[in-house]
């Protein structure tokens, strides 16, 4: 499970904002210090995209060459056409997959491994219509509203996919070196259909889940429409030696290059655009207990480290994205804590 927090440096530079995060911690913050904290935090984000939190949890089990996972992830998105709070909309984002792996290891030698593999995914997203950044503000003193708000009152679209990953693994030298390549999202046509609510949407999966409530009349007919997404094309490199005490890592990805590489050879490239698309990262275990990181993400730098315990794994990192057009038009700065929980025999 891990919970990721989008836009906090210019919070936490704010006396102010942290003192009133201080008087929430101990319980004394008053409505109205809430209040002005939500409304600084959201006239933060600026105009155009951005990002709130993110909330990921996840169930797997491996046997043998199989893999079974499921995954769920809870996103908030702001969007703002403007420059004020009354132009900020807030996008709950809710995804659901069930996930089939199969890897295989058809050569294994010292010298020389190589590893095919692939995974079908059973995925179901939601999009809420945008939450208007004022009404959002109440529901700091009314959380009961939250989910009257997103229950009956706020239209949604779901639909599912089955998209599917593959792979191919090249491990060179006992696989300290390894050269990977990965076709994602292949097949990522999502059939949708709008909702006058999530309630709605619930009980279109299954007659009765929720009761609606009095004075709310059944939506009639609604809309259903397809959306392709396109798959992508990754590159990978890995030097991770296994040593005793310690354990290095770097790695260098190309990501999403199956455009880049179609413009292989016309006017439209640019080797400079290679930043947009490429991930760098170092690690360095220690002992199997102590994990420490940097990473170069599409031009940003992030940091992170990890402690091994004894049926858990403890994950602290902090990193910038891109979220506008091109590299420096807008940074956004995140901060994850990530627990995971589980035996390998």
């Amino acid at each position: 499970m891990s919970l990721t927090v989008y836009n906090l440096q210019k919070l936490i530079a704010d006396e102010e904002a942290m003192e009133t995060v201080n008087h929430i911690v101990d319980k004394t913050a008053t409505d109205e210090e809430k209040i002005g904290l939500a409304t600084k935090y959201l006239n933060n984000l600026g105009s155009g995209k951005n990002a709130i939190a993110k909330i990921d949890m996840g169930l797997g089990l491996q046997l043998g060459s199989l893999g079974l996972g499921t995954n769920v992830q809870i996103k908030i998105h702001s969007l703002n056409k403007g420059s004020s709070l009354a132009s900020i909309y807030l996008i709950p984002e809710v995804n659901v997959a069930q996930t089939l792996g199969l890897g295989l290891k058809i050569i294994d030698t010292n010298a020389l491994s190589l590893s095919l593999g692939a995974s079908v995914h059973g995925v179901y997203k939601a999009y809420f219509k945008g939450i208007g950044g004022n009404t959002a503000i109440t529901f700091v003193n009314n959380s009961d509203q939250i989910a009257e708000t997103l229950l009956w009152d706020t239209p949604v679209m779901g639909g599912w996919a089955l998209p599917v990953d593959a792979g191919v693994t090249l491990g060179l030298a006992d696989d300290t070196f390894l050269i990977c390549a990965t076709a994602n999202n292949l097949n990522g046509t999502y059939h949708m259909q709008s909702f006058a609510g999530a309630g709605y949407l619930i009980n279109s999966l299954k007659e009765g889940t929720i009761e609606v409530p009095e004075g709310r009349e059944e939506p009639g007919e609604t809309v259903r429409f397809d959306v392709q997404t396109p798959w992508e094309l990754n590159f990978g490199f890995a030097f991770a030696p296994d040593w005793s005490l310690l354990r290095p890592t770097i790695t260098a990805d190309l990501v999403d290059m199956l455009e880049m590489c179609q413009n292989i050879g016309k006017d439209s490239f640019r080797a400079e655009d290679l930043l947009l698309h490429l991930n760098l990262g170092a690690e360095v275990e220690l002992l199997k207990l102590v994990t420490a990181r940097v990473g170069i993400n599409r031009g940003y730098m992030s940091v992170g480290a990890a402690v091994n315990l004894l049926l858990a794994r403890v994950d602290l990192s902090y990193g910038w994205q891109e979220f506008g057009a091109e590299i420096g038009d807008k940074p956004v700065d995140s901060f994850t804590v990530k627990v995971i929980i589980g035996y390998d025999k």
